[in-house]
């Protein structure tokens, strides 16, 4: 027996990994949102995209962490208000922040795939979580997609 199939130990993995999923996003989020309100036009419309999926994904995942009976991290604040600053700040210099958004797609869709990777086989959690998860890894997937498509 592996320390991942004692159901409480495996649950509190999850949990972090709904944690580290829904920080990704809330940052994430604010960061594209910052860079919506200040780039160049004809970006606009795909960063507002960005920053309502991820807005969606994290309200998906804090409604996930409350129903496995944990509580979702309240200290994101701050870094929110720092990501949408920068963004706004980076917005007219899509030089430097186009190579930046790619990497941050690209770690969300991972942290989604290890969370869908996760919850479909640990034990002592909910079986309908795998398939709330699911529309998540493909919201990322879709993100990451069309930031490669640019």
């Amino acid at each position: 027996m592996g320390l991942f199939d004692e159901p409480s130990i495996s649950r509190q993995w999850v949990l972090r990994r709904l944690q580290q999923a829904l920080t990704t996003d809330l940052a994430a989020g604010a960061f594209q949102s910052g860079l919506s309100r200040s780039c160049r036009h004809a970006d606009r419309e795909m960063l507002g995209g960005l920053a309502h999926a991820a807005g969606t994904r994290a309200g998906a995942v804090r409604e996930m962490i409350t129903d496995e009976g944990g509580t979702p991290y309240q200290s994101i604040g701050l870094a929110q208000a720092c990501s949408r600053i920068g963004g706004v700040l980076l917005g007219p210099l899509a030089f430097a922040w186009r190579p930046g958004l790619r990497l941050l797609a690209e770690h969300t869709l991972q942290e989604y795939d290890a969370l869908v990777a996760q919850v479909r086989t640990a034990p002592g959690i909910s079986p309908e979580l795998a398939p709330r998860a699911e529309p998540l890894l493909k919201s990322a997937r879709d993100g990451y997609d069309a930031l490669n498509r640019q």
